[in-house]
């Protein structure tokens, strides 16, 4: 190249020079990923990069909390099981309270209130059973813990002499099917019942 032309381009030659680097650098940072694409996920990190990370990571020791399985807890029927047992005594205690105001009711009347011996709801209708008499001695005349009188409530037998309570009971248990006669299953339609008869 003559000295002319050297000179003409020479005001050039800086800019040629930072282009050039440029260019290479460029070319070696797509060649290598560039700085800013992260490193694929199914790419091995370096060495460094993981025993970093590792150090880097607080050390908290996790204490061991026995599974939940290790604790009994009572079933599905534990419950329910207690509950119809407490109904149950209730029940009983029910018909001693009765009792009682009926023996209260015959000392002042002579006699208990009859159904003529056929068996009745325990105050179930208030115009119609008999022993919605006893309410002078106990009001109110109690009813099974379940509720609806006339379907779960207490029944009532008496030809004015002597007297059957009963009570259906949820545990076979709490039954008394040696003082209970035929005729108080089959109109209660209950498995189980409690009978507390009158002494004479």
């Amino acid at each position: 190249m003559s000295r002319e032309k050297w000179r003409k381009w020479l005001p050039y030659t800086p800019v040629a020079a930072v282009v050039i680097v440029i260019l290479i650098a460029l070319a070696l940072d797509l060649a290598l990923g560039g700085p800013g694409n992260p490193i694929p996920q199914n790419q091995a990190q370096p060495p460094e990069v993981v025993r970093s990370t590792v150090e880097a990571a607080p050390v908290s020791p996790t204490p061991w909390v026995p599974p939940a399985t290790d604790t009994p807890t009572p079933g599905p029927t534990a419950i329910p099981g207690v509950v119809a047992q407490v109904r149950d005594q209730t029940r009983i205690s029910d018909l001693y309270a009765i009792a009682v105001a009926l023996d209260q009711y015959r000392s002042a009347k002579g006699g208990f209130p009859s159904t003529d011996d056929n068996v009745q709801s325990a105050c179930g209708y208030k115009d119609l059973a008999a022993l919605c008499k006893i309410s002078d001695y106990l009001d109110p005349v109690p009813s099974d813990p379940i509720g609806d009188v006339i379907i779960n409530g207490y029944w009532y037998v008496s030809d004015g002499k002597k007297f059957t309570l009963i009570a259906g009971v949820d545990s076979p248990a709490d039954g008394t099917p040696a003082t209970c006669e035929q005729r108080f299953y089959d109109h209660t339609n209950k498995p189980n019942l409690y009978c507390l008869n009158s002494v004479n």
